[in-house]
């Protein structure tokens, strides 16, 4: 592996945590994304230095999130991890943290005194609603795109 592979890992790995999720999530999403064939929790304990029980919670964490998934070995009882490489996963597992804010939001909205905040929180909430509402189209009309470039 190359420094900057190696620092690409470590990068994702601490972007990661902005999400709320473990750095060793990340780490592992990242040695998965640069891998061409799916990988064994023994590999994935020893490339990237850390235990294996660790690895075992992180993987089963990204299957979980849908950013990766996991198959077994004909023959054996090994499990192998391979990333899923769908922008509507990753988006899947942001908008459950967005769905949680609105949520949120929400409920500000009405406990809130009756005002100028009220109304505010009533606008943020509709707008990250709609927002929400728009991600899966935009991803269609640009994999259409894609579609229609090749």
């Amino acid at each position: 592996m190359t420094e900057e592979q190696r620092q690409f890992i470590e990068d994702l790995g601490q972007h990661m945590t902005t999400w709320g999720l473990a750095r060793t999530i990340g780490r592992i999403y990242g040695y998965l994304l640069l891998r061409m064939e799916p990988a064994s929790l023994d590999e994935i304990a020893e490339t990237l230095e850390m235990a294996k029980s660790g690895a075992s919670v992180a993987a089963r964490q990204l299957v979980a999130l849908g950013l990766a998934r996991s198959r077994s070995q004909p023959g054996s009882r090994r499990v192998l991890f391979e990333a899923l490489y769908s922008l509507e996963a990753i988006f899947a597992a942001r908008n459950a943290q967005a769905m949680e804010l609105l949520a949120r939001l929400r409920q500000g909205a009405r406990v809130a005194p009756d005002g100028p905040g009220r109304k505010q929180l009533h606008e943020m909430a509709d707008m990250l609603q709609d927002f929400l509402h728009l991600g899966p189209e935009v991803l269609r009309q640009l994999r259409e795109r894609e579609r229609s470039r090749t």
